[in-house]
């Protein structure tokens, strides 16, 4: 470890946090296959204050590109209530005008969840119950569908000319019939985590499993948190309905198809915000390698024939 005062130190010391002897280990960052703590700077924080009382901290600085496309005083609140319900770890701190979010220490005591952990049907149970959990937030207030968040990166990308796919067009007119078809039906909405990202669960070494990065978090129809975990853990339809009876209390064939275009739409978005942090940070391949999977997915969702038999059955 560094002896120096790291950067991240500053913004600290402005919260009035770690005033003493500090050191800030970074933590692993990638954004392809999973988008794990790629709009952020992460730090493994340990220090002692004027008392010389020790203490660490898990402290996430998020990176300039990133408010173009993130609330982040919302996100920061979402984060905040999980830690308070024990959703997520618990947030000590909070900055969001510096993108500065200092939270409980869970380096060396928990691991991140991978694909694998969830072809586990108890453990993906629990994790169906956790996210249900987050239906009770207060600090949930942005109200955004897929579909509004796609039109807003879409808008972002045009504007900066970031380069999209040759059919990004055709992906949108597809988009844009299942939206209609989504809204004419009408649905609630709830608070919901919104992202499906197996990399945004943490499972610590005392049991307890937490949820966190609450980017995407919005009020939405509840299907489509469902569909976006779906699209993660269970790609296709002969496993994943049984996943969705268990999610929704029961079975319905146009319900598990507006989830599952959800799903679809998701690849999208993650697309744009893979495509538009590629062009703001060029000289990495890891974002263009997740926009590139993303639209692949996307791809492959809107082109199967399946696409329109679940359109025409909203």
């Amino acid at each position: 470890m560094s002896t120096t005062a790291p950067p991240i130190a500053l913004p600290l010391r402005a919260m009035g946090l770690f005033t003493g002897a500090v050191t800030a280990d970074p933590t692993p960052t990638m954004a392809s296959p999973s988008w794990w703590g790629a709009d952020s700077e992460c730090f493994d924080v340990r220090g002692a204050d004027e008392s010389g009382s020790e203490s660490s901290a898990f402290v996430k600085s998020m990176i300039g590109h990133a408010d173009a496309y993130i609330d982040i005083p919302h996100a920061f609140a979402a984060a905040a209530e999980a830690g308070l319900r024990g959703v997520g770890p618990a947030v000590y701190a909070a900055d969001p005008a510096a993108g500065i979010l200092v939270l409980e220490n869970l380096v060396g005591t928990s691991s991140t969840a991978t694909l694998d952990v969830f072809d586990d049907d108890a453990r993906l149970e629990q994790l169906i119950a956790l996210r249900a959990q987050v239906h009770g937030f207060g600090a949930i207030t942005r109200t955004a569908t897929v579909f509004d968040d796609i039109r807003a990166l879409t808008e972002l990308a045009t504007t900066n000319r970031v380069t999209l796919p040759a059919d990004f067009d055709w992906m949108l007119r597809m988009l844009d019939m299942a939206e209609k078809r989504i809204a004419a039906a009408g649905f609630d909405l709830v608070a919901c985590h919104g992202d499906g990202n197996v990399s945004n669960v943490l499972l610590a070494d005392d049991g307890r499993m937490l949820l966190v990065d609450w980017d995407v978090a919005a009020l939405m129809d509840p299907l489509q948190d469902i569909g976006v975990l779906l699209a993660e853990v269970r790609p296709f339809d002969s496993t994943a309905r049984e996943v969705f009876t268990a999610a929704w209390g029961s079975f319905d064939q146009a319900l598990f198809d507006r989830a599952r275009i959800y799903g679809v739409a998701d690849c999208v978005r993650w697309g744009l915000i893979g495509a538009y942090a590629d062009h703001a940070r060029p000289g990495t391949l890891e974002y263009s390698k997740l926009s590139d999977w993303q639209f692949l997915r996307a791809r492959a969702g809107l082109g199967e024939s399946a696409f329109y038999d679940r359109v025409n059955n909203l």
